[in-house]
């Protein structure tokens, strides 16, 4: 499977930067830019960590197919001297990578892996023509180099919850919050409405 939803917390997302920068499979750009600037390609781990745009990137398989394509996106007319634009990352075969992270001391987001399959893709193409032919990728290196990458989050892992690979800080975070209701798109220390306590 393509997609991987997993928990992090703190340090925990400094190696999984740096796990992804070992594999040496992906160039590494943010998903957006920071309004009125251009898109950024990182060369290393700690360039990510420091960068506003940090927590969503995009990666692309090196040698899977066209090279990424940065979109502008034109923002609405705001206060005199505000950002008028910004740039998105685009293309059919590109993984995309999420920190989720805690929210205050009473949830816990998950982090998050996927990509765009080949019949997907193929499926949107008219809709989305900008993009190109989804057949100029080469979807095996893209699912391969996406597997690595899960492959290589799940060893991190400390514990499990439910399917979710749960990494140290985050289980410790976990632990020390009192995080016990998953639900929604991570794990919380309350239930949701009508969710029985335990």
């Amino acid at each position: 499977m393509p997609n991987l939803d997993f928990y992090a917390a703190d340090d925990d997302w400094p190696a999984v930067l740096d796990a992804l920068f070992d594999l040496g499979l992906f160039r590494v750009f943010e998903s957006y830019s920071e309004p009125d600037c251009e898109l950024r390609e990182f060369a290393a781990a700690a360039e990510v960590a420091a960068a506003p745009r940090g927590r969503h990137l995009a990666l692309f398989v090196v040698g899977s197919g066209p090279a990424p394509m940065a979109r502008r996106i034109d923002l609405l007319p705001g206060l005199p001297g505000g950002p008028t634009f910004r740039h998105c990352c685009e293309g059919w075969g590109l993984v995309q990578l999420s920190y989720g992270g805690p929210v205050g001391v009473q949830e816990l987001q998950w982090s998050h892996t996927n990509h765009s399959s080949e019949k997907r893709a193929a499926a949107w193409a008219e809709a989305v023509p900008c993009l190109g032919d989804p057949a100029a990728w080469n979807w095996a290196a893209v699912t391969s180099a996406s597997g690595k990458l899960n492959r290589v989050i799940r060893r991190m892992a400390v514990s499990k919850i439910g399917s979710h690979p749960v990494l140290p800080h985050a289980a410790q975070f976990i632990a020390d919050a009192g995080l016990q209701y998953e639900y929604g798109t991570g794990i919380h220390a309350t239930p949701s409405y009508g969710m029985s306590p335990r």
